[in-house]
């Protein structure tokens, strides 16, 4: 794992803690930032743990996931939840 992967998990860790909420709920907190969005964004679509994960979560969350595909690149759904 790569020292911007350990960063994020070091991230989550604190947001859970600080706000006493869950992995999910501390993910919804991250991604309310629009900045952490597009970098989040452009991990997804750069580094290969990254892609995993968010390939993981769109094949376990369907229509609930926070991500989509858009051609061989995944970006955000949008908040509304549409595509």
């Amino acid at each position: 794992m790569d020292d911007e992967n350990r960063d994020f998990i070091e991230l989550v860790k604190r947001t859970r803690e600080k706000f006493n909420v869950s992995v999910e709920e501390a993910h919804n907190l991250i991604f309310a930032d629009e900045e952490m969005r597009r970098l989040v964004a452009w991990r997804v679509n750069h580094d290969g743990a990254c892609r995993k994960q968010a390939l993981w979560d769109m094949r376990h969350k369907g229509d609930r996931s926070r991500f989509i595909r858009d051609g061989e690149s995944i970006r955000f759904r949008r908040s509304d939840g549409q595509p």
